[in-house]
């Protein structure tokens, strides 16, 4: 038995005019898990990326002026901190950054402002550490006070935790928002379907007294089904496939690329799986109201 999204019908279903909408809100409810978890992936993976690039880093910062002194920090004490860091457990390497590289850090908020040559640049080291265990910042942050009273020390883990939470929050919500999608497809169809079995009873008392079995009258409900949700499904697709391609245009350098194509597919594999829990649900809400004597009421 073929499925398409014409068919001829033993029911008159393209009698009840309300029905043409369901396809329009199943095409809506499918389009939004799919921007949904779309969004719930991308947020998921650019924090995966920025932990990777910022997991075992510290900055350590000083002031250019020492203890108010109009002088910048010696080249012994330069020496002084490199040791103490390097001392700590947990520490691999200590690198001091130039100040061509704390402006090309700035470069994004400066906007093209000229910055003076004689601009005091504080003093960082960029700290690379075990992923596994820190090193004990209070210990390295009394040390480094006995040179310089205005040390500060950032750990970068502190920046991108309340990140992961909110990217936590939105795959919590984007699975929920797909169960309560999920449930009131389900109960949309099986009101209209139950509705339906009753307008056209007569029909299917027919259809049982001709021979037909209870199998016959559900998979007419599929077929009937599998075209709303295909309908659904292209709707779905052509939008999301319009806004994910929008959004990459805007943001991403490159036309093409991995992580589009596979919001992509999501946007596609979304609609039909959706259309199998439409289908499943009809032809199981059939068999049971046949089955059950009071369908009729």
């Amino acid at each position: 038995m073929s499925l398409s999204l014409k068919h001829d019908y033993d029911f008159n279903f393209q009698a009840d005019k309300s029905d043409r909408f369901v396809a329009f809100i199943f095409g809506f409810l499918m389009y939004s898990v799919t921007i949904a978890l779309a969004s719930c992936f991308f947020t998921s993976n650019l924090t995966s990326e920025w932990k990777e690039a910022l997991n075992g880093h510290l900055t350590v910062e000083f002031q250019t002026r020492v203890d108010g002194a109009e002088e910048i920090l010696t080249p012994r004490q330069h020496e002084e901190i490199t040791e103490i860091i390097k001392s700590l457990p947990g520490v691999h390497s200590v690198r001091r950054l130039r100040d061509s590289d704390i402006l090309k850090i700035l470069e994004p908020w400066l906007a093209g402002t000229a910055i003076p040559d004689d601009f005091p640049f504080p003093v960082i080291y960029d700290v690379e550490t075990d992923t596994e265990s820190s090193p004990d910042l209070l210990v390295l942050s009394e040390q480094l006070s006995k040179i310089s009273h205005g040390v500060k020390i950032h750990n970068h883990a502190n920046w991108y935790a309340p990140i992961m939470k909110i990217s936590d929050g939105l795959f919590v919500f984007a699975i929920l928002l797909s169960i309560l999608v999920g449930i009131t497809v389900c109960t949309t169809v099986i009101f209209i379907t139950k509705k339906t079995l009753s307008v056209h009873r007569n029909i299917v008392k027919i259809l049982q007294l001709i021979g037909a079995n209870n199998s016959y009258i559900a998979s007419q409900f599929k077929k009937y089904y599998f075209s709303i949700g295909g309908k659904a499904s292209l709707m779905s697709i052509a939008l999301s496939l319009l806004t994910i391609f929008g959004i990459n245009y805007v943001t991403a350098t490159d036309w093409l690329n991995w992580a589009m194509l596979k919001y992509a597919g999501g946007a596609i594999v979304i609609p039909f799986v959706t259309i199998i829990i439409i289908m499943i649900t009809s032809h199981r809400t059939v068999l049971f109201f046949l089955k059950n004597d009071r369908w009729l009421s």
